[in-house]
């Protein structure tokens, strides 16, 4: 399924079986055996998620990702959570769950999340720790302990 506006791909999921359901106005999307792919749009940038189960609500273009959510942007940050909104009228990621966020060796955790989709901004609102990892050793060589 590809969704457009004004000629511009705003997003594209891929996924083994979809249902649509007209009177509730809204088409789900299962992982059978693959993940579901979706690949968010837009002027900046994309994030490409991969995840379980996804729903797309027919009236506002909304979409849900639920299960194992996981979104890699193109300058290499990965988010990771149970569930996650994309909402179409501002083109913004949002999920009131968990989330980690890896960039190179920072790890960053809270709770509650906005952002926009190209993930460049992102706004953790509670419960926030970041960890910075060492880099790893170069191979052949041992670390000081």
């Amino acid at each position: 399924m590809i969704e457009t506006r004004d000629g511009s791909k705003l997003w594209e999921i891929r996924a083994d079986q979809v249902e649509v359901d007209e009177r509730e106005g809204l088409t789900v999307l299962t992982r059978v055996t693959r993940p579901i792919q979706i690949a968010f749009y837009s002027s900046q940038g994309q994030a490409t998620c991969v995840t379980d189960r996804a729903t797309l609500d027919l009236t506002t273009k909304d979409v849900r990702l639920e299960g194992d959510v996981v979104v890699r942007s193109e300058q290499g940050m990965e988010l990771k959570t149970e569930q996650l909104r994309w909402i179409a009228a501002s083109r913004r990621l949002q999920t009131d769950q968990a989330v980690t966020i890896t960039r190179g060796g920072l790890v960053t955790r809270g709770r509650g999340m906005e952002a926009e989709t190209d993930l460049e901004r992102v706004r953790l609102l509670q419960n926030i720790t970041s960890q910075l990892r060492p880099a790893p050793a170069p191979l052949g060589r041992s670390r000081p302990r």
